[in-house]
């Protein structure tokens, strides 16, 4: 951010996976409160935002900044059961059980 304004070019941080933009919106209004006092443009990756516990919310073209305490990043307890690896649901689903069954690239 502070590069950005050192040599006058917008900040515009990239982001696209899934947490990824919560903490961008954070880092935006980081850089609008106490860095150039300029409105970033962030891109939106609005994939998987059901697991979160404080997904980012746009208004009219805007992000609104996060009101809750932390970072946004947060994963909901559905997301942790299904996702945590090995012993998530989603592991032992037919999808899971063929992404584990994958070569590694050591058995060549």
């Amino acid at each position: 951010m502070l590069m950005a304004l050192k040599f006058g070019v917008p900040c515009v941080p990239h982001n696209g996976a899934m947490g990824l933009t919560e903490l961008t919106s954070h880092l935006s209004t980081i850089d609008y409160v106490a860095v150039s006092g300029r409105k970033s443009m962030l891109e939106n990756a609005d994939s998987h935002r059901e697991n979160l516990r404080h997904p980012s919310r746009i208004v009219d073209a805007h992000y609104v900044t996060p009101l809750e305490p932390g970072y946004s990043t947060g994963y909901t307890d559905e997301a942790l059961e299904k996702y945590t690896y090995p012993t998530g649901s989603f592991w032992r689903s037919d999808v899971g059980q063929q992404i584990i069954a994958q070569p590694t690239g050591g058995e060549l």
